[in-house]
């Protein structure tokens, strides 16, 4: 299988059903097309997949406030580095794909965690 169809097949598995096939989101869920916390860093991205992330967040204008999940326990160093490689790709944040090293030293830095993140603390350290 090739690592952008392991990106596609996660995304479809863990997060298409909040953030819709389109990137739009629904509801309480955040647009992830053309967002600027897609095109961010991705130190931060990879944060929030592996921990989650909780409080209110603003997306074009809307500030959004659901608790999205951590799948740390779940996705590999490599799932986590297609999966947000795939996203990056798809809505519009033009950018070297995510490597699984980059992936495993974000993880090591934060083993001890056991909470969501927060919006201010990804904020304070991108």
């Amino acid at each position: 299988m090739l690592v952008a169809d392991a990106g596609r097949i996660q995304f479809q598995t863990y997060c298409a059903a909040c953030h819709q096939d389109d990137g739009r989101g629904v509801d309480e869920a955040p647009p992830l097309a053309g967002s600027p916390w897609l095109a961010g860093p991705e130190d931060r991205l990879i944060r929030i997949v592996l921990h989650g992330v909780r409080g209110p967040m603003e997306v074009h204008g809307k500030t959004y406030d659901r608790e999205m999940p951590g799948f740390g326990r779940i996705l590999s160093d490599a799932d986590v580095a297609s999966l947000l490689s795939f996203v990056r790709r798809r809505f519009g944040a033009p950018s070297d794909p995510i490597t699984e090293s980059t992936v495993n030293r974000v993880r090591l830095a934060s083993l001890t965690r056991t909470d969501y993140w927060s919006v201010a603390e990804l904020l304070e350290k991108p």
